[in-house]
């Protein structure tokens, strides 16, 4: 008997592969679907013909876990975009009213001889995992997860080949997980994973690429080298072309040199550039503020090296756009260092993806920021981060269904990704679709059931669904995580929005007499919770005068509904802007073609 699990199915323009978990369009494209959206399909498609009540569908798909029937309509919505379906075109899925789900599409399953080879050469699919420190000294882990990151992004580069994002392949990290669970929860068809051991003056990288169907080895290598690692290069180069060749891609001339690019041939200036890297994606504001002095460090060891430019800039530039550091301080420094490494690279996809967020967040130049945001979907359309920042874009224009549209992009790339989970949250709570926008919240603490921010943005969420009790449970954990346990203790099931913010207003006076900055914005809401209107807008003022992402999200966001008649709030939008005006634009690196940096 045939092994369902490894059956193909024809159907349209597509061909579903059961066994690879593999999606593809007639032209062998890989089409990316999320874990769950790829199982609702996959459920459809085994059971056509039948019509499915949607508890049956839910109880396959979520066999351990409760959720709600939001859960199945984004699956649902996911395929039929992504299968090309309009509103009212039912070609694959038909709604059954009152009931739920019919496949109506013609299947066709093709014999074994008339299938895709089992190599993984169509379609390739692939996530890099962290490598394992098996050194004695711990510090060794920047140097394992650089190396990761690095494969991740010379892969990334291949037409053909869909890389599972950083941030969904790094969830694993330290978990004992079977490589089939990966790659069923990554949707990919390998996995390569490797191990880094440092004992005196040797260095051994090992690494093993798997088929995520089966477990099997599909290659597998070991490399020693001395130290110091002057020839790390060469190592990763040949671990990334040796993976290449497992994966049976043709590769062209104009990939391999992708793939082969470096950005310094300065192994210093490289190391300090993966220890910066290492502490960006920590969320422990002192560990990302010693990011900066790395990324320093990395440039003075070899002032052409673009990507530690970019990595200054990611520190100011996030900074300062996420409340951080004072907007005025961080911005020039943001500034500077991409003007330098657009003027050594203007092709890198990263630079330009920033340039469009300093545009947007600093200069308020909405038709700039939308140009380079096109420009990088030109360089790199697979690239995420660059699906999240359009969906931002959209929604400070109140754009909500383009904003959720970009929001789904980014998380059918990168589907374990906290930030844009909860993004995609955000949009459906602007948007009014509170119900959505609370599962979705939900489905974010899933995956880091500590990040005080989203409980705080669910507790908002809560409250404009007039569920008070539990919105005040959120607040209350939201003190506790942030470690503001005399406050919290305070508060109970029943506090008002007032009582939170008396307490929080506590605290950022705390904070602002110890000379720390706190954003302008978190005063001015928590006079709106306390309905002292002048004080809000004082506060609002100031707001707008920071150049940071919170004034930009005044015109959607749903909180400031109470403000929007009082002639005050519609001259700070104005003050703002609104994206119908561009303001004027500077050229900034000319000679190496970049268009302008907003100024």
């Amino acid at each position: 008997m045939t092994d369902p699990r490894a059956q193909v199915y024809e159907f349209g323009d597509f061909r579903l592969d059961a066994g690879r978990r593999l999606l593809t369009a007639r032209d062998d494209t890989p089409v990316a679907l999320t874990p769950k959206a790829f199982d609702t399909l996959l459920y459809l498609v085994e059971h056509r013909g039948t019509v499915l009540e949607k508890q049956q569908l839910m109880q396959a798909i979520w066999p351990d876990t409760v959720v709600e029937e939001n859960n199945l309509n984004q699956s649902i919505s996911t395929l039929r975009r992504v299968l090309g379906e309009s509103r009212d075109e039912h070609r694959y899925i038909a709604t059954v009213p009152g009931r739920g789900y019919l496949f109506v599409a013609q299947v066709r399953v093709p014999a074994a001889e008339d299938r895709a080879p089992d190599g993984p050469s169509a379609g390739a699919s692939i996530a890099v995992l962290p490598f394992v420190n098996l050194s004695a000294d711990p510090s060794n882990e920047y140097f394992c997860d650089g190396l990761a990151e690095e494969l991740i992004n010379a892969l990334s580069k291949l037409e053909h080949v869909r890389v599972a994002a950083r941030t969904s392949a790094f969830s694993f990290k330290g978990r004992q997980s079977d490589v089939r669970e990966i790659g069923k929860n990554l949707n990919v068809s390998t996995v390569l994973e490797g191990s880094v051991r440092k004992s005196g003056n040797r260095l051994r990288i090992t690494a093993q690429l798997i088929n995520a169907a089966d477990g099997c080895h599909v290659w597998s290598e070991r490399y020693d080298r001395d130290v110091p690692m002057e020839d790390i290069f060469d190592v990763q180069d040949e671990i990334a072309l040796a993976v290449v060749d497992a994966l049976k891609v043709k590769l062209l001339g104009k990939e391999k040199s992708a793939v082969l690019k470096r950005h310094t041939n300065n192994p210093e200036a490289y190391l300090l550039y993966l220890k910066g890297q290492y502490y960006r994606w920590k969320t422990a504001p002192e560990d990302f503020a010693r990011s900066r002095d790395y990324f320093q460090r990395a440039v003075d060891a070899d002032p052409s090296f673009t990507l530690g430019y970019f990595g200054l800039n990611s520190y100011y530039g996030y900074g300062s756009a996420w409340g951080m550091l004072p907007p005025d301080e961080g911005w020039p420094k943001a500034e500077a260092a991409l003007r330098k490494a657009l003027e050594l690279d203007n092709t890198l996809p990263e630079a330009h993806l920033s340039l469009a967020a300093y545009l947007l967040v600093c200069r308020r130049d909405w038709s700039g920021a939308e140009k380079e945001i096109k420009s990088v979907l030109s360089l790199n359309p697979k690239l995420p981060e660059i699906h999240h920042l359009y969906s931002f874009y959209y929604l400070t224009l109140r754009r909500f269904d383009e904003a959720i549209a970009e929001s789904k992009r980014a998380l059918e790339g990168d589907p374990l990704s906290l930030i844009y989970s909860r993004l995609l949250a955000t949009c459906f709570c602007f948007a009014r679709r509170y119900e959505e926008a609370i599962a979705e919240y939900r489905q974010a603490l899933d995956l880091d059931p500590n990040n005080a921010s989203v409980h705080e943005s669910l507790a908002e969420a809560f409250e404009l669904r007039a569920r008070h009790g539990d919105a005040a449970l959120e607040r209350q954990r939201t003190m506790l995580l942030a470690g503001d346990y005399e406050p919290a203790a305070t508060l109970c099931n029943h506090s008002s929005e007032a009582d939170f913010a008396r307490a929080t207003l506590d605290r950022m006076n705390e904070r602002a007499k110890t000379g720390a900055y706190v954003p302008a914005i978190d005063f001015a809401r928590a006079y709106v919770r306390l309905g002292q209107r002048d004080q809000a807008f004082h506060w609002l003022k100031k707001a707008c005068e920071e150049r940071n992402v919170y004034a930009l999200l005044m015109n959607s966001d749903p909180f400031y509904d109470s403000l929007r008649l009082d002639p005050r709030f519609n001259n700070l939008l104005q003050q703002v802007g609104d994206g119908s005006r561009a303001s004027a634009r500077l050229d900034i690196a000319a000679e190496s073609g970049s268009n302008h940096l907003a100024g």
